[in-house]
């Protein structure tokens, strides 16, 4: 029978330390080619979203409309939008137009509150009469 040395506990202890460094190094690797992934997936969607809104927006030229019928229907992409964001499950049964902000609508559309308010409140009504975007 030959030499077959003993693994001191010393010896095990490094080896156990330096498997859970690999697995750690491993699990670290995975983590950032998920991120990668889900930012990939991330820019697809929103270049996805510009070009959609590049063809809303030529459809309006098309179609001749008023600055504020473009305000409104651009207000009603972004609320539609934001819907269509949420989980199926905690989506409530129709858009709401608290989901898009004054704030940003006037930031948007670079007109004041009241204009905001008034440009939603058109965009709501351009949902409820179907509009889909």
């Amino acid at each position: 029978m030959g030499y077959q040395p003993v693994r001191t506990r010393a010896a095990a202890e490094a080896a156990q330390r330096e498997a859970a460094a690999q697995a750690a190094e491993a699990e670290k690797r995975e983590a950032v080619a998920r991120q990668a992934e889900a930012d990939r997936r991330t820019a697809l969607a929103r270049e996805a979203a510009a070009r959609a809104e590049l063809a809303a927006q030529e459809a309006d030229d098309a179609a001749r409309l008023t600055p504020r019928e473009r305000g409104e229907r651009q207000v009603a992409r972004m609320i539609l939008a934001a819907y269509r964001a949420l989980p199926e499950d905690e989506r409530p049964a129709e858009p709401e137009m608290y989901a898009v902000s004054l704030d940003e609508i006037g930031s948007v559309l670079n007109v004041g509150r009241t204009a905001a308010s008034e440009r939603r409140q058109g965009a709501m009504d351009l949902i409820k009469a179907g509009y889909t975007g």
